[in-house]
C-alpha cells in the first residue's frame, strides 16, 4: 500500500509531469495526469483524517476508498464543507478540475486543446494549494 507521504510526493510529481507534457504540446496526457494530482492529494488528506499511515484500499475499506471520483474523495477527505461559495475563485477552480474522469485515457488523440488544458492546470494548481493546507 502507498503511504501518506508517498501520496503527497506523487501528487507533486504528477503535477510536474503534467506541466512537462503541456510544454511539449501533449495536451491530452497533460489533462489526464492533472486529475490524478487532485486524486492523490485528497487521498493523502484522507489518510490524515483517518490517522492511517497508508491509504486504505484493500480488504473491507476497498469498497469505499478505492475510487477515482474526485467528488467522492472530497467528501471522504472532510473538505467538502470547507469548499465554500464564498471563495468563488477556489469554488470555480474545483468545479473545473472536478470534471476529470480517468476514462479520459480513451479519448481520441487531439481532443484536448492548449487553452483548455492551460485553464485546467491553473485550476488544479489553485485547488492543490488549498488541499495542501490540510493534508
Amino acid at each position: 500500500m502507498v503511504t501518506r507521504q508517498q501520496l503527497k510526493d506523487l501528487a507533486l510529481l504528477r503535477r510536474r509531469e503534467a506541466q512537462v507534457l503541456y510544454e511539449t504540446k501533449l495536451y491530452d496526457g497533460s489533462r489526464y495526469l492533472a486529475g490524478y494530482v487532485l486524486e492523490l492529494a485528497l487521498k493523502a488528506r484522507i489518510c490524515r483524517i483517518l490517522d492511517f499511515e497508508e491509504y486504505p484500499d484493500v480488504g473491507e475499506f476497498r469498497r469505499l476508498y478505492a475510487t477515482h471520483d474526485l467528488g467522492q474523495l472530497l467528501k471522504l477527505s472532510g473538505l467538502s464543507r470547507k469548499l465554500s461559495l464564498n471563495e468563488k475563485g477556489l469554488f470555480d477552480s474545483w468545479s473545473m478540475a472536478a470534471l476529470w474522469r480517468p476514462e479520459r485515457r480513451y479519448d481520441v488523440p487531439g481532443t484536448s486543446k492548449r487553452e483548455a488544458v492551460g485553464d485546467i492546470l491553473k485550476a488544479v494548481d489553485e485547488v492543490l494549494k488549498w488541499i495542501r493546507k490540510y493534508w
